[in-house]
């Protein structure tokens, strides 16, 4: 039942199945990473809004947003700008994720990413941004701005 079970997560997340355990741990650390910034910058993914967003939503009034689909944040609605400043990832494996999550989530030039992270170098974020768009996982819009590439995996 385990096997199976580990079979229909990865399925829905997009994933293939079976993989290293490394590989898995980067993976659930990224989607950790993503939905913890979603929830700092005030994202709120329902799985059913109609149902969830009337009993727990601030605002039942407001318009509803998207639910989750496993593995799309592309067609999420864009984040409001964070009110507090994030703390900056001691490695730069964290900071990549980081940044990674921050442009899935809304496109966001390496100035204002920067801003967006007590004690981040503008040099550092501009090279593992430009780091990111090297690798096919973000994509530099015609004002300046990087979001997640349109072929990159958004659950990773």
């Amino acid at each position: 039942m385990h096997d199976e079970l580990d079979q229909l997560v990865a399925d829905a997340y997009g994933w293939s199945w079976p993989e290293p355990s490394a590989l898995i741990l980067e993976r659930l650390v990224a989607l950790h990473d993503q939905r913890a910034l979603d929830e700092r910058v005030g994202t709120v993914r329902w799985l059913r809004p109609e149902y969830q967003r009337a009993r727990f939503g601030q605002q039942a009034d407001a318009p509803l947003e998207g639910s989750l689909e496993l593995g799309d944040t592309a067609t999420a609605p864009p984040a409001p700008a964070a009110t507090a400043m994030l703390p900056w990832p001691t490695d730069a494996i964290g900071q990549i994720s980081a940044l990674r999550a921050m442009a899935a989530t809304t496109p966001v030039t390496t100035e204002a990413a920067a801003r967006q992270f007590t004690g981040a170098r503008r040099d550092i974020v501009s090279r593992h941004v430009e780091t990111l768009a090297l690798l096919g996982e973000v994509e530099r819009d015609e004002g300046g701005r990087y979001r997640l590439a349109a072929g990159a995996l958004t659950a990773v």
